[in-house]
């Protein structure tokens, strides 16, 4: 068995373990295991559950000991299974990795190291991977051009329940593991892979419904050719505008939706896009009313159907006129959908959105390069 110490330069005086590069061998093919299995997010970025033994390898082996590891194990992950993976992608997860480690390394030699030991473990996985996740949305803003705050808003919301769960998973571990050593570990990485697929299955129920949807909706479609693929392109349209703007990704999925229903109303009246027909305002949140996946989506409908009331939300009225953008955009590039349409759903929208708002959905399509319609 391999017994060597780790030279203790390399680590904090205060750290009462006893280490061995064993250990360090075994922290690298728990992390190489973890990094094969990161999710991808709606928001076109991904999450994983490998921070949970970064953060806890910093107080276990030190932070040179754990850069060794995190560099190592993603350039395993991201080049060698998955050549498609770009080197930019790379650098941005090892650039946020190594911040974060940098944060909470440094706490090892301030004077945290004088408060009781339970409170090292619990300060130093919250500050790994809370400046990991600061650091991949202020790399992200950058490379993308996007406000770094609306980005992060966007993110926290569907990464908080993974950052919590590592966090927890990170303290047990340091918790138990100057008992258990090594065999700490494999608790601890079943546990992480085990939230990790839960939350990877609860993405894809949800990938699910939408391709659903756009199923049905190809299908409704399907009975006018003039307007075939104008919801799913739309869809893609109003997700990029809400991503650019920084929205949440609770938020882009429902506009998601509201985009791809937005003439759900019209086709299920079997409209032919003839002014008379069009002037019946068939109304698309008519039809998902009583369908509790909905829901949310029906508030954003009203807007687009122009029957919604005056105490309509804010943030149903830019999730609607994002849909109506989007809507207009596409039939902008595809005249037969402005043909089959008849009207302008922007016009139907614009004047009901407070001037400020408005403006960060213009400002969101054209920063994108997209052809505009006039807005009211």
């Amino acid at each position: 068995m391999i017994s060597l110490s780790i030279p203790s330069v390399l680590l904090p005086s205060f750290l009462p373990l006893d280490i061995t590069w064993l250990g360090a061998l075994c922290f690298l093919a728990a992390a190489l295991v973890l990094d094969f299995y990161d999710i991808s997010l709606l928001r076109g970025d991904s999450t994983g559950v490998a921070g949970a033994l970064f953060a806890a390898a910093i107080v276990v082996l030190g932070p040179a000991v754990a850069f060794a590891i995190l560099l190592t194990s993603a350039v395993a992950a991201y080049l060698v299974p998955r050549g498609a993976e770009s080197p930019r992608r790379l650098l941005a997860v090892v650039a946020s990795r190594v911040v974060a480690l940098g944060a909470a390394g440094v706490l090892l030699w301030t004077p945290l190291v004088s408060e009781p030991q339970s409170v090292v473990f619990m300060v130093i996985p919250a500050v790994f991977l809370v400046a990991e996740l600061l650091a991949s949305q202020g790399i992200a803003a950058f490379m993308t051009g996007r406000p770094f705050v609306r980005l992060l808003r966007g993110s926290a919301g569907s990464q908080a329940p993974m950052i919590a769960a590592q966090w927890s998973a990170a303290v047990l571990l340091l918790i138990t593991y100057s008992d258990m050593r090594q065999w700490g570990l494999l608790p601890v990485v079943v546990l992480l892979l085990l939230m990790r697929q839960s939350y990877a299955l609860f993405l894809d129920i949800r990938e699910t419904y939408m391709g659903t949807v756009e199923v049905l909706v190809e299908a409704a479609e399907s009975q006018d050719e003039r307007r075939a693929g104008h919801s799913e392109r739309t869809a893609a349209l109003a997700r990029a505008i809400a991503m650019k703007i920084g929205l949440s990704a609770n938020r882009v999925e429902r506009i998601s939706y509201a985009a791809l229903l937005h003439d759900l109303g019209e086709l299920a009246e079997g409209l032919d896009g003839s002014d008379e027909l069009n002037s019946r305002h068939a109304s698309s949140a008519e039809v998902v009313r009583g369908v509790q996946f909905f829901s949310q989506i029906e508030p954003i409908l009203r807007v687009c159907d122009g029957v919604a009331g005056d105490e309509a939300a804010e943030a149903d009225l830019l999730a609607a006129l994002i849909v109506a953008l989007a809507s207009d955009i596409d039939a902008e590039y595809h005249p037969e959908v402005e043909a089959a349409h008849g009207h302008s759903l922007l016009d139907r929208v614009a004047h009901r959105v407070p001037p400020a708002v408005k403006a960060r959905a213009v400002g969101a399509a054209l920063q994108l390069g997209y052809r505009i319609p006039a807005v009211s």
